[in-house]
């Protein structure tokens, strides 16, 4: 498993340079102006971007032929999906504690004058964004070992719609539940640990979803 996580790993250091350097150019922006637009804004950025990257790793892997290749080394097909989805939710996380970084050195420039209930509303935003990325995997990991990489393109709108789609939907749901009561932050942190248990149930189930569809992928 450590050899598949490492392939993984070096199959986006290229890209991650370029995406690293976005994201650090947009967040010392964010510092630096502390513009409340772009406070609603950025967190969501970094952990769809580097879990893009972690799907993008599939293309290449379909390009070079490596996929076929690492079938005939001793490894399971199951501990190569798991393996992937490892790198997804390690990048994702990545993510979030890059979107955490940059909005506390905005917060410690400029004050908190963005979030009316304080930290929840940040812990939101930094959620907000690992959430996505883990249920764009979900959805795009499946489809990847159905249709093949070639097909990332698309593959990418359809999860990125889809994730965006069930984020709505919980939300929307919490809502509906809640009614017009007054959040305390218990009930709050109940309702986000509730969304967070979902999705990391509907990540986890995709994992296994996608290892059944590669044992049976034929080359």
């Amino acid at each position: 498993m450590k050899g598949l996580l490492k392939n993984n790993f070096y199959g986006i250091t290229d890209s991650l340079k370029v995406v690293a350097l976005l994201l650090i150019i947009l967040g010392a922006v964010l510092a630096l102006l502390g513009d409340a637009s772009m406070v609603g804004i950025f967190p969501f950025m970094p952990a769809p971007l580097l879990a893009v990257l972690s799907l993008s790793c599939l293309r290449r892997e379909s390009a070079s032929r490596w996929c076929r290749y690492k079938l005939t080394l001793p490894v399971r097909r199951s501990d190569i999906v798991k393996s992937q989805y490892i790198s997804h939710a390690l990048c994702s996380a990545s993510g979030a504690v890059a979107a955490a970084i940059f909005l506390a050195v905005t917060v410690a420039i400029h004050g908190n004058i963005y979030f009316y209930y304080g930290f929840r509303d940040a812990l939101t935003l930094i959620m907000g964004g690992l959430i996505l990325s883990l249920l764009m995997g979900a959805a795009a990991y499946p489809l990847c070992y159905i249709w093949g990489a070639e097909r990332m393109e698309i593959i990418l709108i359809i999860a990125l719609t889809a994730a965006i789609a069930v984020v709505f939907g919980l939300s929307l749901l919490l809502n509906v539940m809640l009614g017009d009561a007054i959040v305390s932050d218990i009930l709050y942190y109940i309702s986000l640990l509730a969304i967070t248990v979902v999705t990391a149930a509907v990540y986890i189930g995709s994992c296994f979803a996608a290892a059944a569809i590669y044992e049976r992928k034929e080359y």
